[in-house]
């Protein structure tokens, strides 16, 4: 029996389907400033769907660092270069016209990851963008993103879509096995699977690599559930 190979993959779960019907959504609104929210617990596909979109799809992603906290001009001229401006402009006010005269020519969407990172003051400096530009932006984080997002009114008045995403499902994961390791998922061993990752989407990559990895090692195709457990068994569980 050949080895069981790893073929990197995206898997459409039932986040990935309500995403795209959010930027459906928040096109409809064209020719005005809107924002959107995604959020959900880490590992859940969050970033990796915006980025998937990103790359399939007219729109900026940028992701937040945390030296920008003291400095709105280094993020502004981190989303310059994210929209394509070579030679961002080396003050706020003119970095700031820069990005929003580029989203005026070409309009498209901002997705900005792990915003809550920053102080809120940004949750405006990002509002204004928008309402300037009127491209759409939506901003991804964890659950308390919701939160800091309803705290100002100006901004969560803005907020045309959110999207909460959920766990990972027992179908996501066996879909995921599937495609990534060319064989099927008994159904007992993806609820045991998807058991240990608490529906991380994270876990249950590390943890379907790991089976892989003891399946090659035993010489087998057969995923059983005394095989997913030994795998799980090496890494931590999502619990």
């Amino acid at each position: 029996m050949s080895k069981l190979q790893v073929t990197p993959t995206f898997v459409n779960t039932k986040n990935v389907r309500n995403f795209q019907v959010m930027m459906d959504a928040l096109a409809l609104g064209a020719g005005e400033g809107r924002l959107g929210l995604v959020y959900g617990r880490a590992g859940r596909g969050k970033t990796r769907t915006a980025q998937w979109y990103h790359a399939h799809n007219d729109c900026v992603f940028l992701r937040m660092a945390t030296v920008w906290r003291t400095s709105e001009l280094y993020f502004l001229q981190a989303l310059c270069k994210e929209c394509g401006i070579a030679a961002p402009a080396g003050r706020k006010g003119p970095a700031f016209a820069q990005v929003v005269d580029e989203l005026l020519t070409r309009p498209r969407p901002i997705f900005l990851d792990e915003i809550e990172k920053l102080p809120k003051f940004f949750l405006d400096l990002v509002r204004d963008i928008s309402d300037l530009s009127t491209a759409p932006v939506i901003l991804i984080g964890e659950d308390e993103l919701h939160s800091y997002m309803q705290q100002n009114r100006r901004v969560w008045s803005r907020t045309y879509q959110q999207l909460h995403f959920q766990p990972i499902e027992v179908a996501d994961a066996m879909v995921y096995f599937k495609e990534i390791a060319g064989v099927q998922l008994p159904v007992d061993a993806a609820k045991l699977l998807h058991q240990n990752s608490g529906g991380d989407f994270r876990i249950i990559r590390r943890d379907t690599l790991s089976i892989i990895h003891y399946a090659n090692a035993k010489g087998t195709d057969q995923i059983t559930v005394d095989l997913v457990q030994l795998a799980t068994k090496s890494g931590l569980t999502g619990r």
